[in-house]
C-alpha cells in the first residue's frame, strides 16, 4: 500500500511539475502559497507561516480520501485550503475550481514532495 501511495504521490509531482495536472502551474501556486494576500488575506500570514519545510504534511496529504480539520471532517485538500485561508489568513475562500485552486494544489504536490521526511 505504501509503495502504491508514494507511487500515486510521485505520478501526482510529475504532472504538476510539468504543468499535465488540468493546466495548473506550480510556478504560480508557489507565489500564492508564499503570499499574504491569498483569497485576501489580512493577518498578514501565508500559507508558508505554518507549513515551513513541510509541517503537517506527508506524502499522504495528497492521496487521503477525508481530512480532519479541528476534529471536523474535510471532504478535500481544496477545502483544506479554503480553510487555512480563511482562518489563518483571515480572507475568503477561493472557488474550489479556480485556476488559482489548480495552481496552488499542483505546488503543494511538488512542496509536499520536495520536503517529505524533513524535519516536521
Amino acid at each position: 500500500m505504501k509503495t502504491i501511495t508514494t507511487l500515486l504521490a510521485a505520478f501526482s509531482v510529475f504532472l504538476a511539475a510539468t504543468g499535465i495536472c488540468l493546466g495548473a502551474d506550480a510556478q504560480k501556486g508557489k507565489l500564492l502559497f508564499e503570499s499574504p494576500a491569498l483569497g485576501g488575506g489580512t493577518s498578514g500570514k501565508t500559507c508558508l507561516t505554518c507549513h515551513e519545510h513541510g509541517r503537517d504534511f506527508s506524502p499522504e496529504t495528497l492521496s487521503r480520501k477525508t481530512y480532519s480539520i479541528m476534529d471536523n471532517p474535510v471532504a478535500s485538500l481544496a477545502e483544506v485550503v479554503n480553510f487555512c485561508i480563511e482562518v489563518a489568513l483571515r480572507g475568503q475562500a477561493i472557488a474550489e475550481n479556480s485556476e488559482e485552486m489548480k495552481d496552488l494544489l499542483a505546488y503543494l504536490a511538488v512542496f509536499i514532495q520536495n520536503n517529505s521526511g524533513k524535519a516536521q
